[in-house]
């Protein structure tokens, strides 16, 4: 008689599953890549190493790649945390753009306070102010029936002009350059190792520390379950005597923290001011990140580095095999694209990969 194989924990067992399941998805993906690269006069296995070797092929492109992570970890969270509750936060731009303002124009003006108090307020004000401006959508939806979708993504422009307003006069560094003056040193994520220009920072560690964090929470404390009940059914979860509402605000108002304590994470570790276009996309980009992984945070490391490594080359595909850098948008949309319609595929297929 066979002895059964012995089985994982049951959460490491059901986040592996969740991956698992992408597969056939990211498989399609993955082809209509590699077509689309036949079809711009490269060869599949040029494009991938012009992306290794723009991304990680040295000390400085591996720093600079690192750097794009945390900023995708975090608003990938956020997008995941919200996801959890039912909700899908489109704004996490706009909570990042107002939490990095907040926290460089903060630092600037608090730079008599000794660096252990602060550093840690200037992140706190940053994730205060994107929690903040996650607050109305979440209001207008319970209150008003206004999708969080419309709202987030309006608010998004709000804030981005908002912050190119404030940061062109009263909170700007007096010259055109449409900035703000350069946070104190004792604000100043210092780097741990100088790789390159930027060196590797703690900021990347940070951020996957709250992403692990996250998934413990979710799925080991009577929280978690309860924001994971919410987001499963909401009928049931109140029928259970689960605050549907009250966990749908905190949820909220928490994907916004974590999202603008990207953006305050961005001005202490490596750009040391706010500035406008101060956000290639990292909010945008963190909803591919939370999808390309089934919004489960434990795994967010895996698509951030991913994106990352695309972003990071993007000028190299231009420079090596004379492909736009806008490819890499397209590729991203690809992927993200066939992860939304994975349950669109034959049943079968999804089927033997759970299995």
């Amino acid at each position: 008689m066979k002895r059964p194989l012995p089985r994982l924990p049951a959460p490491i067992e059901k986040s592996l599953l969740s991956l698992c399941l992408l597969l056939p998805a990211l498989a399609v993906g993955i082809l209509c890549c590699i077509l689309l690269s036949l079809l711009c006069g490269a060869q599949p296995f040029d494009v991938v190493v012009t992306i290794w070797n723009g991304a990680w092929g040295s000390k400085a492109s591996a720093a600079t790649s690192l750097a794009k992570v945390t900023p995708l970890l975090l608003t990938g969270l956020a997008v995941a945390l919200a996801y959890q509750g039912n909700l899908l936060n489109i704004g996490c731009e706009g909570q990042l753009t107002l939490g990095a303002l907040s926290a460089a124009s903060f630092a600037v003006m608090a730079a008599p306070l000794p660096w252990p108090v602060l550093m840690p307020l200037t992140l706190l004000i940053g994730a205060l102010i994107g929690g903040l401006w996650a607050l109305p959508p979440v209001l207008l939806r319970q209150r008003g029936g206004v999708h969080e979708v419309i709202s987030t993504l309006l608010l998004n422009y709000l804030a981005i002009y908002l912050a190119e307003y404030l940061v062109l006069g009263p909170l700007g560094d007096g010259t055109a350059m449409g900035r703000t003056p350069q946070i104190p040193p004792g604000a100043a994520l210092a780097p741990l190792l100088h790789f390159g220009v930027q060196g590797i920072t703690a900021a990347p560690f940070v951020a996957l520390f709250f992403c692990l964090s996250a998934q413990i929470w979710v799925s080991k404390t009577v929280w978690g379950y309860e924001v994971m009940a919410t987001g499963s059914n909401i009928i049931a979860a109140r029928s259970a005597g689960i605050g549907v509402e009250r966990w749908q605000r905190r949820i909220f108002v928490l994907s916004g923290a974590l999202a603008g304590l990207a953006g305050a994470l961005e001005v202490v570790a490596v750009h040391h001011r706010f500035y406008r276009a101060f956000s290639p996309g990292y909010g945008f980009d963190g909803i591919t990140a939370a999808f390309l992984v089934n919004g489960t945070p434990g795994w967010l490391w895996l698509s951030s580095l991913l994106l990352a490594s695309l972003r990071a080359a993007d000028k190299w595909l231009q420079l090596m095999i004379g492909i736009s850098p806008n490819a890499i948008l397209l590729i991203q949309a690809i992927l993200l694209l066939c992860v939304a319609c994975q349950w669109r595929l034959p049943a079968r297929w999804r089927k033997g990969v759970s299995s």
